[in-house]
């Protein structure tokens, strides 16, 4: 019994193995980058390229002064004041007003088309005949219209539209079509040819295209720059409509500008009127005032009376200072007690003096205190003495006042005397100050209304434009779209990520057999041999000093039987079996027993597969023969009636399954199929059986005990690894014994078999095979 041991493998990404697997396919990869390259050149060939034409605009800074009460009226010039108003401006370039007009100037309502095989190529310059709309029926409703341009003459033209109805008229006169009417003039320079198309379009419809065409861009706000761009497939168009963007965007400001110096030199005139009067009515205010009062210079009069008064009212103020200060002091000299004085008040010396006397001995008694009683002689002395020196501060506080007061009442009357002189004129400073007031006010405000009107009327006669064009609109040489370098990359990208795909999902689903290295990482059991892809014109039997492939594969898996049967006298039996119909057990039989049939000794071969024989499709003769199911069923039935001998190798007899009966399972357990092998031991060298598939009747395992050892068959890319496990299973339960796999209908590509096996014997000639042939046999 055949003990293996099955381990279950730690799966290892294998990095070669899956590297080999996209490898094999080369062909596919070739074909399909070639394919996708073929599409991009056909791509580029026809495609229309679009361009980006540029322009760039520069404003001016505007200076502004803030500070002014007039700042309003300072901003006549042209120019931007800060970064934000250019924010504001990016919707005014592309602001329908404007977008419209373009389209007005440049007909663009009307578009040409040279017609091509494939592609048609829009006519911007070099056009023969160019229309114009007149009028709309209904331009609401109405958006495009294409017409075919045929039959045209010296004078006539036939339009045709797109349901084939034909519109007939002449050149430089109204036609009448179902949108409206237009009219067509003919280019004579120009030759026409025969494939023209024109479109009409409503200006609205061409206004929205501006719109999404259109590119604003700031690229430095600080520097008040402004880039405006186009992508179209004719430069010279893009280039007109920029630069009739940048010239309507101009004249609009423009107009801005002398509507706003209008309303600006009408306001300023209204006001010079009313200022004039007024300022006139001011002056004669003024010298009325004059001549009736008899001033000569009334502001200097009164300056010098109130620089009196002021020096005067200081004075008195810093003298009612002091009294308020003596007033104080005497307060605190009325005062019962013995405290010490306030000094240094900036009064009168000598009661400076003795306030300073009488708190110094004051002090002086407050320390003999702490060491001696009020009744000491000494503290008695200095108490008299306090008393007197208090008496004298008195006395110069009271004369101090005195003082103060008569300064007081002579300051007062300086000012009554100086208040007296200005009373005459009070009321006559206060009207002519405000008359002169209101003068100066009046010509200040009419020489400045003067010099903005002559600064109005001349940027209303200078036409600035709004912004300076610093770069015309030019149009870069390489196209924007498509990049031949980008399509061609996305090409190979594509070429190559298609089939990578499309193998990747095989790959992932695919869950077949196909070489021996898809066996060995799911099963420990030997792999015999490899037998090589047939085509059906080749012959799929091994025959007498055959050095095909077929044969040296049958010949390899003769030579490591020797390894796996048993050393015995009688017959070495061998079952061939597999998992489910299809996978070539029969090839397998049938080439096996012909190639170990032999002079020095005969193979017999037993289709024991009774349910679906397959044996006879080999024979030359395939008639309904009597075999197996005869003699399970029919004990008196001979053996020896049911051997025969095949055509193709003389020392092989087969043993045909016979009649397919109701219940082969009974007949392949009834005992009797063990007695045949036993019986027919002695008879061959080899005995190969030709058994039922596993997976669909348990047929072969009624039988199974009779094999020295189990070929178990599978197809490469048909046989399913889980058909492995099957086979693992069966092992493991001692089912089947001293089993080992060939593998059939190995391709070169699937890398399990990969060698002539008719090199080196000089038998075989290599047949020579074309490129293509060569290529998807890949």
């Amino acid at each position: 019994m055949q003990h293996i041991e099955f381990q279950e493998k730690e799966e290892v990404l294998d990095i070669k193995k899956i590297i080999g697997q996209y490898l094999r396919k080369w062909p596919w990869f070739i074909g399909s980058i070639l394919m996708f390259m073929i599409g991009a050149y056909i791509y580029l060939r026809y495609s229309i390229p679009q361009y980006q034409s540029k322009t760039t605009l520069k404003f001016d800074k505007k200076e502004t002064d803030l500070t002014s009460a007039l700042a309003d009226l300072d901003n006549l010039g042209i120019g931007l004041g800060n970064a934000d108003e250019m924010k504001s401006e990016v919707a005014v370039v592309t602001s329908r007003p404007i977008l419209m007009q373009v389209v007005k100037n440049l007909n663009l309502s009307v578009q040409y088309f040279s017609a091509g095989e494939i592609k048609d190529s829009e006519l911007f310059t070099q056009i023969p005949i160019t229309g114009k709309i007149l009028s709309f029926k209904n331009e609401k409703k109405f958006k495009s219209a294409e017409y075919n341009v045929s039959e045209v003459g010296d004078h006539q033209f036939t339009l045709i539209d797109d349901k084939k109805a034909e519109f007939k008229g002449e050149f430089d006169k109204p036609l009448h079509l179902k949108f409206g009417t237009v009219i067509l003039h003919k280019n004579s320079a120009i030759k026409f040819r025969s494939k023209y198309i024109i479109v009409f379009w409503n200006p609205i419809e061409r206004v929205k295209k501006l719109e999404e065409k259109i590119k604003v861009d700031l690229p430095d706000q600080k520097a008040l720059l402004m880039d405006i761009s186009l992508i179209g497939g004719v430069p010279e168009k893009s280039e007109a409509i920029l630069n009739e963007v940048t010239k309507q965007y101009n004249l609009d400001g423009l107009r801005d500008k002398n509507l706003q110096a209008k309303n600006t030199q009408e306001f300023i005139d209204k006001r010079l009127e009313v200022i004039t009067r007024d300022l006139s009515g001011v002056e004669n205010q003024k010298e009325d005032f004059q001549n009736r009062n008899r001033i000569v210079d009334l502001e200097i009069q009164a300056q010098l009376a109130l620089q009196n008064t002021n020096d005067n009212t200081k004075a008195l103020l810093q003298q009612q200072a002091q009294l308020e200060l003596l007033n104080s002091l005497a307060q605190e000299a009325a005062k019962g007690g013995n405290q010490l004085m306030p000094s240094n008040l900036g009064l009168n010396l000598s009661l400076e003096q003795a306030i300073s006397q009488y708190n110094t001995l004051l002090i002086t008694r407050n320390k003999t205190l702490k060491q001696a009683t009020n009744e000491n002689p000494a503290v008695v002395e200095m108490n008299k003495e306090i008393a007197s020196l208090k008496e004298i501060v008195r006395e110069n506080i009271r004369q101090q006042k005195e003082t103060v007061q008569a300064t007081i009442s002579q300051f007062n009357n300086q000012i009554a005397t100086s208040n007296g002189l200005i009373e005459k004129v009070p009321g006559q400073s206060k009207v002519y100050r405000g008359i002169e007031r209101q003068q100066n006010l009046k010509e200040q405000l009419f020489l400045f209304l003067l010099q903005k009107r002559e600064e109005n009327a001349i940027n209303l006669s200078v036409n600035v434009p709004k912004a300076k064009i610093v770069n015309p609109a030019f149009t870069d040489d390489i196209p924007i779209s498509p990049k031949k370098s980008i399509v061609f990359l996305g090409a190979l990208f594509l070429g190559i990520l298609l089939p990578f795909a499309i193998f990747y999902l095989f790959f992932m689903w695919d869950d077949k057999i196909y070489n021996r290295d898809d066996i060995k990482e799911r099963s420990s059991l030997g792999i015999l041999a490899d037998i090589p892809t047939l085509n059906d014109k080749e012959n799929h039997l091994v025959q007498k000093n055959d050095f095909s492939e077929l044969a040296e594969s049958f010949r390899v898996l003769v030579s490591n039987l020797k390894f796996v049967l048993p050393v015995k006298e009688s017959a070495k039996i061998i079952m061939v079996t597999s998992s489910v119909k299809g996978e070539g057990k029969t090839l397998v039989s049938v080439n096996l027993a012909l190639t170990l049939g032999n002079k020095n000794g005969r193979a017999l071969l037993i289709g024991s597969d009774i349910r679906n024989p397959q044996i006879q499709r080999y024979d030359s003769e395939p008639v309904k023969r009597k075999g197996l199911t005869e003699y399970l069923y029919d004990e008196s039935t001979n053996v020896q009636d049911l051997i025969h001998t095949s055509d193709t190798n003389p020392n092989c007899d087969v043993i045909y399954a016979g009649s397919i009966p109701p219940n082969p399972q009974e007949l392949l357990s009834n005992g009797r199929y063990q007695k045949l092998i036993h019986q027919m031991e002695s008879q061959y060298a080899y005995i190969i059986i030709d058994s039922a598939p596993l997976v669909l009747v348990s047929d072969t395992l009624n039988i199974a005990d009779v094999a020295d050892t189990t070929l178990y068959v599978v197809r490469s890319g048909v046989s399913r690894n889980v058909l492995i496990d099957f086979t693992n299973d069966l092992v493991k339960d001692s089912k089947l014994s001293n089993v080992s796999f060939v593998i059939n209908d190995v391709s070169k590509s699937a890398g399990g078999y990969g060698y002539n096996y008719g090199y080196g014997y000089g038998y075989t000639k290599d047949k020579k095979e074309s490129w293509w042939q060569r290529l998807f046999k890949k």
